[in-house]
């Protein structure tokens, strides 16, 4: 891994670090068991910026926070408004099943029924809000982005559009977006972060193959939280230097995250000038990591001299050993 030296903050790097800071999201799932006739299990989760923050089951019938500051920061009169809405959402969820499965009333077969909320801030502003049903693990119907913008995944959904077309639902999805959704993840962010943030581990690593191919790797490792932008300049310009690759943003086990991009250079580009620039809302300037030179390959006579020498010093120290 080379040397860091901070690289001068451009108006888009600054503009980076503001928004990240900024930035976050908030994530319900909820999970349903039965059949047209039964009601067995009731599992919710809200998780803020890939931190759990409560869980819900139908057993105990109680909104669990993660941590004791959260009943704090959310107050206990709020919390058991919320108990009462999930309460609630149990019946409705009994009504869905009673609906979607409305030809399997005799045959008692169980199914699940999942739905996906998740809204996303930046600078107390909505950037994006998404509604998804799935019914056992597939897709169902979704709503994209817009309350007002329903599509159905499976033919049977079409029933249900009356429903989602009625100014009843579009009511009660923007209030849950807002009250539930957007105002209790602030609620919470202003008490307290949900974590703590680490800055990103870099390595950057060369492979000169065989044929003359040169491929770069930088990986990020073990930050959070998971914006992160990770580009290639080679003597200090940006460009399109050969065929770049990405493995996404994926999670760590210690629910931090990874990132890694790949360069592949065109043939007879001999990979030099070339460094990795990472920008994180932990880095206060962005980072810049050169890739490594081409390793130094000794001659093939040199190697072969240099094994004899070694046999011949084994055999010498062998045969005194002997004597």
């Amino acid at each position: 891994m080379g040397g860091r030296r901070p690289l001068p903050q451009s108006a888009s790097s600054s503009c980076f670090h503001s928004c990240l800071s900024a930035h976050h999201r908030h994530d319900f799932y909820f999970t349903a068991t039965g059949s047209s006739g039964s009601f067995l299990d009731f599992i919710v989760n809200s998780v803020v910026d890939d931190v759990q923050l409560c869980s819900y089951h139908k057993e105990k019938h109680q909104l669990v926070m993660k941590e004791d500051w959260m009943y704090q920061a959310l107050g206990a009169s709020e919390i058991a408004q919320k108990q009462q809405k999930l309460l609630d959402l149990e019946k409705n969820f009994q009504w869905a099943f009673k609906n979607l499965i409305k030809n399997e009333a005799k045959s008692g077969k169980n199914h699940t029924l999942q739905v996906f909320v998740n809204c996303e801030v930046d600078k107390d502003i909505l950037v994006s809000s998404h509604f998804q049903f799935a019914l056992d693990g597939e897709d169902f119907c979704q709503m994209d982005e817009q309350p007002e913008h329903w599509i159905a995944m499976k033919p049977e959904a079409q029933h249900f559009k009356f429903l989602w077309d009625s100014a009843f639902w579009k009511r009660r999805v923007r209030h849950y977006i807002q009250e539930d959704c957007i105002d209790g993840m602030n609620k919470v962010l202003q008490h307290s972060s949900m974590r703590e943030n680490v800055p990103p581990e870099v390595t950057v690593s060369r492979y000169d193959a065989p044929d003359g191919r040169v491929t770069f790797s930088c990986r990020a490792t073990g930050f959070y939280p998971s914006s992160i932008l990770l580009h290639w300049e080679k003597d200090g310009a940006l460009g399109v230097w050969g065929q770049e690759s990405s493995s996404g943003t994926l999670p760590n086990a210690d629910a931090t995250f990874y990132l890694q991009v790949t360069l592949e250079l065109p043939p007879g580009d001999p990979g030099t000038g070339y460094i990795c620039v990472v920008e994180h809302s932990e880095l206060e300037t962005p980072a810049m990591f050169p890739v490594p030179g081409k390793p130094h390959m000794e001659r093939p006579s040199v190697i072969a001299m240099s094994i004899l020498a070694v046999i011949i010093v084994v055999l010498s120290c062998a045969g005194a050993f002997i004597r």
